[in-house]
């Protein structure tokens, strides 16, 4: 049998549907234009807050609030928990160990680990 998808598209596809945690990371419209327009990775500079509690490893979805009201922008595999999330927020990648005492990466969501909405 072959596959119907090539494996980036099956691995998209496994991200846009797999079941969420309870857990949302909200940026701001830096970091939104960033992710859309320009195939960025989410970093903490551009995250407002984390809301519910997630580990690291979780899906969680990513949202935009402003405005407008809410809306959902992606989903992705997140590198921190709810609590480290909320901690690095609005702060540059190259501070996460200083103030964690440790180092997952610079990106909160790999853009390899995050899907469009």
């Amino acid at each position: 049998f072959r596959a119907a998808q090539n494996r980036v598209a099956a691995r998209k596809y496994w991200l846009r549907n797999a079941p969420l945690e309870a857990g949302q990371i909200l940026v701001d419209a830096g970091a939104a234009n960033a992710m859309r327009d320009k195939g960025a990775s989410l970093l903490p500079g551009g995250i407002v807050t984390a809301e519910g509690d997630f580990r690291r490893g979780d899906m969680v979805e990513v949202l935009l609030r402003d405005a407008d009201g809410e809306r959902r922008l992606a989903r992705g595999i997140s590198q921190y928990s709810a609590v480290d999330v909320r901690r690095i927020a609005r702060r540059h990648s190259r501070d996460i160990e200083s103030i964690l005492g440790y180092n997952y990466g610079g990106n909160v969501i790999h853009r390899d680990d995050l899907v469009l909405l």
